[in-house]
């Protein structure tokens, strides 16, 4: 993607480091969010010395010689350090690893994390043997283990302290010629990725270049990764490549609008640390018009995850003079986060000139309703009616239940006449425990 500075038409475009493309009037920003980051698996710590590392503690063990004493307390300036640190300890001892707990808040970032023994918990009983399951169940690897490693952030941000350090395991450990095949353990680099890649591209078949680049290394164990995750890397690579070529076709063809049927069309896309289409937002001349007439009432809703780019799709929607539905602007976003839902409620108030709504519905989804306090502090925000029935019907099995229900929701009464009805709804179906 080329830079540029200016916008020659439509809302002015104020340049953002290492944004990408701008035309016309379709903006850029920065985002840092990622759409392939897992939140479960431990983060590439290539980049950190385990000796530098030790050195800093002052521990003069060998990994599999340390005890608790020795580590709970210590600090360290950077959360990755710690991962590095225990991710090097589960390797020399013998056990896979993975994220267990991660906390995090506006003010602090992350400010807490706990990983676990890969063993620690147990299978949940209704996956233990699902009746409508058609395959046989995978093996049963949880077993309660308390093994575990948190750490928390100091108050000024500064360094990393580790809170807890559970050695205590409660099943037989991995065998150094195993330790490569631990889920933890397992990583397909990025110049295998490149290998892989450049085979596809060349026609071989996912399973006959594993077994090349196991012939070019000498063995499985000395591969660092399975078959599965060859296959997983590569079907995940096909799917980048996709969005990102659809994503230059959307861009191309949204300037192209602007340029020769809609010169008021609103568009503005954001891009990860990696260039790649992290949100993007469109309103045509149409939307706005309509918001403008009908902005009393704004509801928008994600659509979770059900396009081909499995990312969540919202509308903005009203209804105008006639009682029918109005679109006023649509967005695809990179994940359900605060930040997604600030950046695309930002976005639309700057396409709709401020204009604030006077009342917003929603879903009642915890970010969403903490990004309207701060974008709509002065609208009202009630709930969606069919969330309402849809959540009434599943926790209360009556057919009865439920149409007395939708009438109430639907119907049209003062305070005083609805307030007396609901009491009447209740005692009718015994349900004042309930509420």
């Amino acid at each position: 993607m080329e830079e540029t500075t200016e916008a020659t038409t439509g809302y002015s475009h104020e340049p953002v480091e290492n944004s990408g493309t701008c035309t016309v009037n379709i903006e850029s920003d920065q985002c840092t969010a990622n759409a392939e980051e897992d939140e479960t698996a431990p983060a590439d710590v290539s980049s950190y010395d385990w000796l530098s590392i030790v050195d800093m503690l002052g521990l003069q063990k060998h990994p599999a010689e340390l005890v608790p004493c020795d580590v709970v307390g210590k600090e360290l300036p950077l959360l990755e350090m710690w991962e590095c640190f225990y991710t090097t300890y589960s390797r020399s001892v013998g056990f896979g690893i993975r994220i267990h707990t991660t906390s995090s808040n506006e003010c602090r970032g992350v400010w807490r994390r706990e990983w676990v023994c890969a063993r620690q918990g147990f299978r949940r009983a209704k996956f233990l043997s699902p009746a409508d399951r058609k395959r046989g169940s995978r093996d049963c690897t949880r077993c309660g283990c308390t093994a575990c490693f948190h750490v928390l952030k100091s108050m000024s941000g500064t360094s990393w302290k580790v809170q807890r350090f559970d050695t205590n395991h409660n099943h037989a450990l991995a065998a150094q010629e195993h330790l490569q095949f631990l889920r933890s353990n397992r990583k397909v680099t990025s110049s295998q990725a490149s290998q892989i890649r450049t085979y596809k591209y060349a026609g071989l078949w996912t399973c006959d270049i594993v077994n090349l680049m196991v012939q070019q290394v000498g063995g499985f164990e000395r591969l660092g990764f399975t078959r599965k995750d060859a296959y997983n890397k590569a079907a995940a690579m096909h799917r980048a490549e996709t969005v990102e070529t659809n994503s230059e076709g959307l861009l191309g063809y949204l300037a192209s609008k602007i340029d020769s049927t809609d010169l008021t069309l609103y568009a503005k896309y954001a891009i990860d640390e990696e260039d790649r289409l992290c949100h993007i937002f469109w309103s045509d001349s149409g939307c706005q018009q309509d918001y403008m007439c009908f902005s009393d009432v704004l509801a928008f809703d994600t659509t979770y995850r059900s396009n081909t780019f499995n990312k969540p799709l919202v509308m903005f929607v009203g209804v105008n003079n006639h009682f029918r539905t109005c679109v006023f602007g649509f967005a695809l976003l990179v994940n359900e986060k605060i930040e997604s839902y600030k950046w695309v409620l930002e976005t639309f108030l700057d396409c709709m000139h401020r204009r604030q709504p006077a009342v917003v519905v929603t879903d009642g989804d915890a970010a969403m309703k903490a990004v309207i306090i701060l974008c709509f502090p002065d609208a009202t925000h009630r709930l969606c009616g069919w969330h309402l029935s849809t959540n009434a019907t599943s926790n209360i099995k009556s057919p009865n239940f439920t149409k007395a229900f939708r009438k109430l929701l639907y119907s049209h009464y003062n305070v005083p006449q609805w307030y007396e009805r609901w009491d009447a709804l209740l005692d009718k179906f015994e349900l004042h425990d309930n509420v």
